[in-house]
């Protein structure tokens, strides 16, 4: 019977001795090592939210943006640190300008530019970018002041005349709907006995609306008469308004004066009030628009015209001598109003607008 080898034996009990002794410890060092390479290799892993911003196309002139919209997005990325780093400082998100139209916009956003590398991933989180684009828009309206009545009751304001007469503003339409007049300040009467002359500068508007005109200043000219009983005879008012009758809603009739006097003669005494009260002074102002064309007819020229005078039925018993002057000339202009924003534009922008791709551009997860 052979024998077992005495040598081979003490050395394989010799290496398993070895292996098992302190085993605990040693099973605990491989624990240890393992934990210690996965926290390094994740630590080269980087979890950042970060805010890109938001590149908006710059717009024709005739558009705006309402308020302005958000600069900022808010994105996730992952990946490596280094990686991650370096390539947040490019990215942002760009609207495309080809898919504007007037209106509201909610926009997806499905891709953030600056990098291209599947070592990164890229997770949107500022939803959907809101933000709403309209049409300059013009609107003509009056201008106009406000009068405290404390005048002496020996006197009477006549009538008053400011220029210029109206102002056209440009702005939102939601903001000019609100205005109907443009209202320079109020005037007191307080101790006021004759005709007088106040001048203004343009008062502030909302925001976002301005005067399509640069006007230095508005003058408005206020008529005050002493409120007693005439001789009877001839005599003379001043002061007394021009109506512009029949105007077309489009356009806008500037007369070359204002106002007129008037002699006349009055078998029995009467009072200023009277006549300021019964008698009207108008002219005819008869041009009209064509919309089709975009032209005042009959034609674009001054027209002089015939001041017409008319007395009340109080006032039948004074004969009217003379109209001082007795014409004027009108100048007609097309009036700005609103420019139509229903239209639907497949683009704000040329058809050959250039929208360059981003060198690079990073996944999104």
């Amino acid at each position: 019977m052979t024998e077992k080898n005495p040598s081979k034996t003490t050395i394989s009990s010799r290496i398993f001795g070895l292996l098992f002794e302190n085993w605990q410890a040693k099973l605990g060092s491989v624990i240890i090592s393992f934990l210690l390479f996965i926290y390094l290799q994740n630590s080269k892993i980087l979890v950042k939210t970060v805010d890109v911003p938001i590149e908006y196309p710059k717009l024709p002139a005739n558009l705006f943006f309402v308020k302005p919209p958000d600069k900022t997005y808010r994105i996730k990325v992952e990946g490596f640190r280094d990686v991650v780093n370096y390539h947040t400082q490019f990215m942002k998100v760009v609207i495309d300008p080809t898919e504007l139209t007037l209106g509201e916009h909610s926009v997806e956003v499905k891709k953030i530019w600056g990098s291209s590398t599947s070592k990164i991933q890229v997770t949107p989180l500022g939803g959907r970018i809101n933000f709403i684009i309209e049409q300059t828009n013009y609107k003509t309206i009056p201008t106009d002041v406000l009068f405290e009545e404390e005048i002496n009751s020996n006197y009477i304001r006549t009538s008053y005349f400011i220029k210029p007469n109206k102002v056209t503003l440009v702005g939102p339409k939601t903001t000019l709907d609100k205005l109907n007049k443009y209202t320079l300040g109020t005037i007191s009467l307080k101790d006021i006995r004759e005709t007088f002359t106040k001048t203004y500068k343009p008062v502030d508007l909302p925001k976002g609306v301005n005067l399509l005109s640069d006007i230095k200043e508005f003058q408005v000219k206020v008529n005050i008469i002493k409120g007693v009983t005439s001789d009877s005879g001839e005599q003379i008012v001043k002061g007394i308004p021009i109506n512009c009758e029949s105007i077309d809603e489009n356009l806008l009739a500037d007369l070359s004066i204002d106002e007129i006097s008037i002699k006349y003669n009055t078998p029995t005494p009467i009072s200023s009030y009277q006549i300021f009260k019964g008698i009207k002074a108008t002219v005819p102002c008869n041009y009209t628009y064509d919309s089709k064309t975009g032209k005042i007819l009959p034609n674009n020229l001054p027209a002089q015209v015939k001041i017409r005078v008319v007395k009340s039925q109080e006032l039948k018993s004074i004969e009217i001598l003379s109209v001082i002057p007795d014409r004027l000339i009108i100048q007609y202009d097309v009036k700005k109003e609103f420019i139509p924003n229903t239209k639907k534009f497949d683009s704000l922008f040329p058809e050959d607008l250039s929208f360059p791709e981003p060198p690079e551009e990073p996944k999104t997860k």
